[in-house]
């Protein structure tokens, strides 16, 4: 799989209205696996993690499907659209389901020859969020050229996303690590607005 992330500002009077074209027009993609709109609270700034099948399905989309959304959203965009392709590295499931209402996303850059080495061991880590009911899934994001990685966790709410970082969980995923870190993680914290 392959993950488009994209960050944009959008007013917060037009926030409702994107959420609607995003869920119709991201919901509509050719080749889509799945589809996070991620809102950074009251603010403007929002992340869209959008999930191919493929690396060519990702890439017609951008020439095609995606230039329509931009334009439908374009009267409430307050920046350009930021963004970056990533391979899908890998992705734990969750070991419940049920509604999506926040995500954590960190950010970090592996050394690029070190990056299949984490890729390998961070599904097993990340699997013991699994025995948190609040934990919604997670996927490992990466550029292989240069090591950038996302690692997104979808968790049902705000507190199961805290009690993951105080229980000393999230950490127990990032140290065994620390060798193959080229510059060191940093978390942010969105709301899941929609979710295809």
């Amino acid at each position: 799989m392959f993950a488009r992330l994209n960050y944009v500002d959008i007013s917060t009077e037009g926030m409702a209205e994107v959420k609607k074209l995003w869920r119709a027009g991201v919901g509509g993609y050719d080749g889509l696996a799945k589809g996070y709109f991620l809102i950074d609270g009251a603010g403007p700034h929002t992340l869209s993690v959008v999930v191919f099948e493929s690396e060519a399905a990702m890439m017609a989309n951008e020439s095609g499907q995606l230039k329509s959304v931009v334009a439908k959203v374009g009267a409430h965009r307050l920046t350009e659209p930021d963004l970056h392709f990533m391979d899908v590295m890998a992705e734990v499931q969750p070991g419940t389901t049920g509604d999506i209402a926040y995500a954590r996303v960190a950010h970090v850059t592996i050394k690029p020859e070190r990056l299949d080495e984490v890729a390998a061991g961070w599904p097993k880590d990340v699997a013991s969020y699994r025995s948190e009911e609040g934990f919604r899934g997670a996927l490992l994001c990466s550029v292989r050229k240069t090591g950038l990685t996302a690692s997104v966790s979808l968790w049902r709410d705000r507190a199961d996303t805290e009690a993951n970082e105080k229980s000393g969980a999230f950490m127990a995923t990032v140290d065994p690590y620390a060798e193959m870190i080229a510059v060191p993680p940093t978390r942010s914290y969105w709301n899941v607005g929609v979710v295809v």
